[in-house]
């Protein structure tokens, strides 16, 4: 009977280790997955193209400041007054660094006709307005991006006094600048133009002496009939 109870009591003991065991050996394979598991190397997020390339039109209202320049007659000068202005650009992307623009620009202002020889000086209101074609390049890509822009069209002397016809002359400019891009959708343009408006040999831009007014008169024959200038910015809406 004693024989009996010693062998219970040592296979139980066998028992129970073999079972202490096998536990701890299912522990340490679950543990091991774990450590494997939690240290799996993270795979990087793909990083997102930027889509501010796409969007295809921007429009931007301006508003600056323009030198208007004078125009040397053969006996009298007509200076006209700087001023601001104001006007609006459309653009449309045409390739990944191109646009082509339509811009258009207005300045309200005065210009001052002296006569040399007789001293006698009058005062004209007028509008400048500017319609202008052409295409912009861009120099980088990014939020940051300067730009070049060339372009041709028309300039209208628009004569508010009703002794003086208007004038409307082939006119190009140039210019420069920089876009500052808050969002795909936002940004601020500031920039820079020389303003060439020009006349070719069969007409020209007249004004002469009224009743009360001035005697002398400005003529233009060929070439520019005054470099002016303007310096602008606006909000840009990009869609």
């Amino acid at each position: 009977m004693k024989h009996s109870i010693l062998t219970f009591k040592a296979v139980l003991v066998l028992t129970l280790i073999f079972s202490f065991y096998n536990v701890s050996a299912q522990s340490r394979i679950y543990s091991t997955g774990t450590v494997q598991q939690t240290y799996k190397p993270k795979e990087e997020p793909k990083k997102q193209k930027s889509t501010s390339h796409l969007k295809g039109i921007e429009i931007a209202p301006l508003y600056g400041y323009q030198l208007n320049g004078k125009v040397n007659g053969y006996r009298a000068t007509f200076n006209m007054k700087d001023a601001a202005n104001y006007g609006v650009a459309i653009s449309m992307r045409t390739t990944h660094n191109t646009h082509v623009e339509f811009a258009y620009t207005n300045s309200k202002t005065t210009g001052v006709l002296s006569d040399f020889v007789s001293g006698d000086t009058d005062t004209y209101n007028m509008n400048i307005n500017y319609f202008q074609i052409g295409g912009i390049r861009d120099v980088l890509d990014g939020p940051i991006v300067p730009y070049g822009t060339a372009s041709l069209g028309v300039g209208w002397f628009n004569m508010k006094d009703a002794e003086v016809s208007d004038h409307v002359a082939f006119s190009a400019a140039l210019g420069g600048g920089v876009k500052f891009f808050l969002s795909d959708h936002i940004g601020i343009r500031l920039q820079g133009r020389l303003l060439l408006p020009m006349y070719f040999s069969g007409g020209g831009l007249f004004i002469g002496g009224g009743s009360g007014g001035a005697s002398g008169g400005v003529s233009v024959s060929t070439g520019v009939i005054a470099a002016q200038g303007d310096f602008s910015g606006g909000l840009i809406f990009r869609f």
